[in-house]
């Protein structure tokens, strides 16, 4: 039996605890100044600032520049790949539809020449690129597409470094990506058994058999099926991307469309390291989540939700996607930025509720998330009128929150570009929409608005994906994982249950994302800032001894160092972190930014051959 002395110390404590309590949780209330986009990036008009082949080549900062030299069709997938990759890496590049009119139009020597196929190289012009190799022009052949025409060709296959070709056609059963030409390590994509993970598998899998020779260096090799790859050895399977290391310069050769897609721009990047004795170039430095079409503010198909879930819409959004997307985001690390709907169907008559912005709005400033706008929708009359009355129901929850960034699909992207002096967008600063390859990565929209597309469905992971996912980390240090889900309330499939997505969703990002966590974890809005110093930035560097001096026209800008055994020891004007091995990430926070590295014990030197 508890004393009267006892009982009544218990009370004044639980008086005390419950005052404490209240007073923090006002406390902290009062400090969470959720009704402000601390993200926030300011949109200004530096489009035509930002770098463009034209100025390239006489930038008054840095000086001209070597040449990327591109021989093919300008306009197919790989030249406008190449084209991305040189405007990122701050180079210019010309492009020639045959070897004899890049001849008579340049007067100096390209650092990289880039072939679109063997073709190019036929008759007298194998002579001219064999030269340029002598001289150190890095040569890629980007994609070798007739077995037949190096079949009746021993010079040719001896420049390529093609010891011989088993087989014109072979059925490869997956690929394997060594560590070195992209970040993330060595991966192996092989064929799943499983019957539902076999959508896993997209890659390019007929393909011809060249075995490479000495003096050749391999970087991806095709995987056979059980039975056939028994008998054969390692060295002996397919190759698909290959270096072979002649006189001063370098030949690469790719089998497959690699280099049609933004995945050229990490290889290309891969294959400018691997030739050179050590490399520096820009990168955004920005990891992204973007959560389109969440939360949302109307009980829309809620018939269908409540069955589901027993819960109408807004209240399924609320209390167990929530919490889910909290879970997810604390274990990756990652930042979320969530595309606000207040509606989906604007022509049913369901009109969306406010009560629940704050409560948002305060749980977003706490996980360091953003809220953007999603001008995605089932129906409405327009996007404007889609916009017009967003605007009124966002005013009528007494909310002055400043809204910087915006989704959008891609085939009304145009349409937005026209509407953003509208009430409701005049301050969005970046818009970003899914995966497309029918523009840039990272680019400006407009002269005052960056496009960051999305760069990975976090909920179909495929093996292509993961190549390009790897890439475009290579190449700028950038990803935005998206998840849409408007699917999730208006389910045609079993697979579009929540339970289900959540799943598949944190499984990928936990596990595929994890290689790249050195880089920075960013909402769209802060990823605008970095995209904008990225773009418009010019630098160059230099080697006396052992210090590597890097100069950027931007201060707090970005950069990946890659060299060949040489270790980074000392940094001036800015920091660096290893990534991996041969590999850092700069930190320019100077102009100016001096690098002490050790040199390489030869013995193990791995570089050019």
């Amino acid at each position: 039996m508890v004393s009267r002395r006892n009982f009544f110390s218990i009370t004044i404590m639980m008086l005390v605890l419950l005052v404490l309590f209240q007073f923090s949780m006002v406390l902290r209330d009062r400090q969470n100044t959720y009704d402000t986009n601390a993200n926030l990036s300011q949109r200004v008009s530096d489009g035509e600032e930002a770098w463009s082949q034209e100025t390239s080549r006489t930038s008054e900062c840095f000086g001209e520049k070597k040449n990327i030299i591109f021989i093919g069709n300008a306009s197919g997938s790989m030249g406008t790949a190449v084209t991305r990759w040189g405007t990122y890496i701050k180079q210019p590049v010309s492009f020639y539809d045959s070897l004899a009119a890049f001849e008579e139009g340049e007067g100096t020597l390209p650092q990289m020449l880039i072939l679109e196929s063997e073709t190019y190289a036929l008759g007298g012009n194998l002579v001219k690129l064999r030269k340029l190799v002598k001289q150190g022009v890095i040569l890629v052949f980007g994609c070798l597409e007739d077995p037949k025409v190096l079949a009746e060709n021993e010079s040719l296959r001896k420049f390529l470094g093609i010891r011989s070709i088993v087989s014109e056609t072979t059925e490869l059963n997956g690929v394997r990506l060594f560590a070195g030409l992209l970040l993330g390590g060595e991966s192996v994509y092989e064929t799943p058994e499983k019957e539902d993970e076999k959508k896993r598998q997209d890659l390019e899998l007929t393909v011809p058999w060249y075995q490479v020779g000495s003096g050749t260096k391999t970087y991806m090799v095709g995987l056979l099926p059980e039975e056939s790859e028994a008998n054969v050895k390692n060295e002996d399977l397919p190759t698909l991307i290959w270096r072979n290391g002649m006189d001063n310069g370098s030949v690469f050769a790719v089998v497959g469309d690699y280099l049609k897609d933004s995945s050229a721009s990490g290889l290309l990047d891969g294959m400018l390291a691997e030739a050179s004795d050590y490399t520096i170039y820009p990168i955004v430095n920005a990891q992204n989540l973007s959560m389109v079409d969440f939360p949302v503010f109307a009980d829309e198909n809620s018939g269908e939700i409540q069955r589901l879930y027993s819960q109408r819409t807004t209240g399924m959004v609320r209390d167990i996607m929530w919490p889910s997307l909290i879970s997810i985001t604390e274990q990756s690390g990652m930042k979320m930025t969530c595309f606000v709907e207040p509606q989906e169907d604007y022509l049913d008559g369901i009109e969306p509720n406010g009560s629940n912005m704050e409560f948002y709005l305060k749980q977003m400033k706490e996980q360091e998330a953003e809220a953007g706008l999603s001008l995605q929708y089932k129906a409405a009359d327009s996007l404007a009128d889609k916009l017009e009355r967003d605007a009124d129901f966002l005013k009528s929850t007494g909310s002055s929150y400043v809204y910087g960034a915006a989704f959008a699909d891609q085939a009304e992207l145009n349409e937005v570009w026209e509407l953003t002096d509208s009430s409701l967008l005049k301050n969005v600063s970046t818009v970003t929409c899914g995966y497309t390859e029918d523009y840039p990565v990272v680019s400006y929209g407009t002269d005052s608005i960056t496009l960051q597309c999305a760069t990975s469905d976090g909920m179909n992971y495929t093996y292509r994906g993961d190549i390009r996912m790897k890439s475009i980390e290579s190449a700028l240090g950038y990803t935005n994982v998206m998840l849409n889900m408007q699917a999730i309330y208006w389910p045609e499939r079993e697979t579009d249950r929540w339970e289900i997505m959540q799943k598949q969703f944190a499984s990928n990002l936990l596990t595929y994302w994890k290689n790249f966590s050195c880089f920075s974890n960013t909402t769209l809005s802060q990823s605008d800032a970095r995209v904008r110093t990225f773009l418009k930035l010019d630098y160059k560097y230099s080697r006396e001894d052992d210090e590597i001096t890097l100069e950027t026209s931007e201060a707090e800008s970005s950069f990946i160092l890659r060299t060949h055994g040489e270790e980074a020891e000392e940094i001036e004007g800015g920091r660096f972190e290893r990534i991996e091995e041969n590999v850092y990430l700069i930190y320019a926070e100077d102009t100016t930014v001096k690098i002490q590295v050790e040199a390489p014990d030869l013995s193990d030197y791995s570089g050019k051959n």
